[in-house]
């Protein structure tokens, strides 16, 4: 399982790695965009600022993903290191990867439901009447989703550790 887990988010990885620099080059090209019509056409886009802050948005979010994968999120390291028996540490590790877990399945659970609802009120960007607010929404969901997954290949990788250790 644990192979099939790695291989699809290591394609996931590759996917998320493109999109997230698809995004940080909109960002970039969306604030240019801001600054160039603001300061030298002096007509400033009523838009640009407000799409890049949904871009980061993604960034942020889908960046997180990749972390989860890496183990590189913020944790009591301090703690965790300070503990002697290799065993013990490493079943501290793995509590602290399933209630991860546990978080993101409420945060799932709790926040797709309410991307649809605000789809389905069919509430707008202000600034860019295109643009449902549901959809910036639904980033929530589906980073949660696929932190999920991502997390999913760290803790078997850390059983697989703990297994190790015991022997």
């Amino acid at each position: 399982m644990l192979k099939t887990v790695t291989y699809i988010n290591d394609m996931l990885t590759r996917l998320l790695e493109v999109l997230i620099t698809l995004l940080m080059t909109g960002m970039v090209v969306f604030i240019v965009m801001q600054v160039y019509f603001r300061y030298v056409l002096a007509q400033p886009l009523s838009w640009s600022e407000e799409l890049a802050g949904y871009l980061f948005s993604g960034v942020f979010f889908f960046g997180a993903v990749l972390l989860y994968r890496e183990s590189r999120h913020i944790n009591m390291s301090l703690f965790v290191d300070s503990i002697k028996n290799p065993f013990v540490r490493q079943i501290i590790v793995i509590v602290a990867h399933l209630l991860s877990f546990l978080f993101l399945a409420i945060v799932v659970w709790y926040s797709y439901p309410m991307a649809l609802q605000i789809i389905d009120f069919e509430v707008v960007s202000p600034s860019m009447e295109w643009l449902k607010m549901g959809h910036v929404f639904m980033i929530v969901p589906v980073a949660s989703f696929l932190s999920l997954f991502m997390l999913l290949e760290v803790i078997l990788k850390s059983i697989a550790q703990l297994k190790e250790i015991r022997q």
